[in-house]
């Protein structure tokens, strides 16, 4: 039988692995910082200092490592909502 993993579960391994710091990003705009200790098909498990929080992927915009191996943004600058994006839509 042929081991099947996915792009995620492998950008997931290897942040648990080498104790990547990172940034998360949900779709609300919120940035999480800390460290991915563990994850499932549903969530993430977020370390920071002595805290752990349980995080549903669904609301996972992005994950960036934040070593500076990608752009990082200000979280001010993404939209708080996706009914705000389209109300900025049809005002251009």
């Amino acid at each position: 039988m042929i081991a099947h993993t996915c792009v995620q579960d492998e950008f997931l391994e290897t942040l648990v692995k080498e104790q990547t710091a990172v940034n998360v990003f949900l779709v609300n705009g919120i940035r999480l910082s800390g460290q991915v200790s563990a994850y499932d098909c549903f969530t993430v498990m977020l370390k920071s200092g002595p805290s752990v929080q349980v995080v549903f992927k669904h609301v996972i915009s992005t994950v960036l490592p934040a070593n500076g191996s990608g752009p990082t943004r200000d979280p001010s600058d993404l939209p708080v909502s996706r009914a705000k994006l389209s109300h900025l839509r049809t005002q251009e």
